[in-house]
């Protein structure tokens, strides 16, 4: 590799943590490349595929549970007038009722920001998978995927260039791209609403509605520690940390082909 000798040692670079799993994982496909290897095939594409499928179902579980729980803790913090059935009892005389419902939905949206990451990270792995694997059908990856997994491929197919690396034959106008643009920051405006709506409404319930003692003060403090987490997790959705490429490690790489 004669061309590194004019390059600099370290070349600095921005990246979220999509990005980082996408190269990485480009980097394992090419070494398989060169180690003549066919370890990560269609098989290993169709499992990621599965766990991406498992993740949705699991996220989608967590939102109920949230909801339910806010509801139960909106209850309680009204009266909690609602008798349980076969009991006789209401939910307000349930013991530490609200407290437990407002820690469970904070869990929740601790969870739900935790799960959204991870099927994110898949979905950034799937495509650098798909292309190695469909690379000699020179076919559009993302197609593969759909097949075998739900997915919005309005998402997909609002951008400019649907087909990664490929430039659209047909262009779309100004005033569709404008649409297209609207429409996906629409859904993203409102499901960030949501989420931020859960979020105040736990912290405005547990502010008026926990007692004024030691009790109501260390679940006041735990919601606000787990939201405190979830607001982290949200932020590796987009946050950009700089990387250092060491280009005498892409050299040693490259040359060793027999590394395993």
């Amino acid at each position: 590799m004669d061309w590194l000798g004019d390059m600099t040692e370290r070349y600095t670079e921005k990246l979220s943590l999509y990005g980082r799993a996408s190269i990485f994982t480009a980097d394992e496909l090419r070494r398989q490349k060169r180690l003549n290897l066919n370890v990560v095939n269609e098989s290993v594409l169709e499992g990621l595929v599965n766990q991406k499928e498992k993740q949705e179902a699991q996220q989608n579980n967590i939102i109920r549970s949230l909801v339910i729980s806010l509801f139960f803790a909106f209850v309680s913090w009204n009266g909690g007038n609602i008798r349980i059935p076969g009991t006789g009892a209401s939910i307000s005389e349930i013991p530490a009722f609200l407290e437990i419902s407002l820690i469970t939905a904070a869990f929740s949206v601790l969870m739900i920001t935790y799960s959204f990451l991870s099927i994110q990270l898949y979905g950034a792995v799937i495509t650098e998978v798909a292309r190695a694997v469909v690379a000699k059908s020179k076919l559009d990856p993302d197609i593969f995927a759909a097949a075998r997994s739900q997915n919005w491929l309005f998402v997909k197919y609002f951008k400019y260039a649907p087909v990664d690396g490929r430039l659209p034959v047909y262009k779309i106008s100004k005033i569709g791209k404008y649409f297209y643009d609207a429409l996906i920051a629409s859904f993203s405006l409102i499901v960030l609403g949501l989420w931020v709506l859960a979020i105040s409404s736990i912290l405005f319930i547990a502010h008026t509605g926990l007692s004024n003692d030691a009790a109501g003060w260390a679940v006041y403090i735990t919601c606000g520690v787990i939201i405190a987490a979830s607001f982290i997790s949200m932020a590796a959705n987009i946050v950009e940390f700089t990387h250092e490429v060491d280009f005498a490690v892409l050299e040693k790489i490259d040359t060793d082909r027999g590394d395993l």
